[in-house]
């Protein structure tokens, strides 16, 4: 049920409750596109990716390494970032996308799936500078082959351009606040809202351009566990970045 050709012209959004399945979805759609040649990169601040995800790679971000860079690597890659404040976590973020942005090269030709869990930490007002980067990557991210999967439990928190731009969605049980009732019943209507807020775990409501239907999502297990990378120091990465360059000129 997930549609190829749609993952690469929008954005994804998942939204639901705790509990609700939303993150082994985000998962298994993860694994999905791994295995058809893109690439991703995960950033959890729940720390629970570690246990639920078949990504290769892991990087455990600690406060007093800020000081590195994250390391381009050819594979797919989880970022955990549980241990950093939603400050740091947000310039991370934002860092991250202004360098995909201008180094896309960098990070291989296959098309690139940056997942956001907590989606509403970075995406609740987009009208700020310091979001712009990330802006960008929402809005023309299709012109660098360059997709976001956005997880969140309370769509109301999200920023009503970045829904718009995502016209493929998977929405999970709905929780009991108002504000997230109201958005809901907005987008999809009263009788929508009622199948919302008693669906059970691993039901979704899939939104697919502009059809929707109800769906059962069997619950992501994973075979294999990311294994933990070093974080490369600046010197590296600027070392990486010459080494490509230089193989760039020669093969032109």
């Amino acid at each position: 049920m997930l549609d190829l050709a749609e993952c690469r012209a929008s954005n994804i959004l998942v939204s639901g409750t705790n509990r609700s399945g939303k993150s082994r979805l985000a998962c298994a759609i993860a694994s999905v596109l791994q295995n058809l040649n893109w690439k991703i990169l995960a950033f959890d601040n729940s720390g629970i990716w570690k246990s639920i995800s078949d990504l290769p790679n892991v990087l455990v971000l600690e406060p007093n390494r800020l000081a590195y860079d994250l390391p381009i690597t050819e594979k797919s890659t989880l970022i955990d970032t549980s241990n950093l404040t939603v400050d740091k976590q947000r310039e991370l973020i934002d860092s991250v996308c202004s360098d995909i942005w201008l180094n896309r090269r960098l990070y291989g030709s296959e098309w690139l799936l940056i997942i956001l869990e907590e989606l509403e930490l970075y995406a609740k007002n987009l009208r700020g500078t310091s979001t712009s980067n990330l802006k960008r990557i929402f809005h023309a991210g299709r012109n660098k082959q360059v997709r976001v999967l956005g997880v969140t439990t309370d769509l109301a928190l999200i920023d009503c351009s970045f829904i718009r731009l995502t016209q493929q969605r998977f929405h999970a049980r709905l929780g009991i606040e108002a504000n997230s009732k109201r958005r809901f019943k907005s987008y999809y209507g009263k009788e929508w809202l009622q199948v919302a807020t008693k669906l059970r775990l691993g039901e979704f409501i899939y939104l697919l351009r502009d059809q929707l239907k109800l769906v059962r999502v069997p619950c992501f297990e994973t075979k294999r566990r990311p294994q933990q990378q070093r974080l490369q120091s600046k010197s590296n990465v600027l070392k990486r970045f010459v080494d490509f360059t230089i193989k760039v000129w020669k093969e032109a």
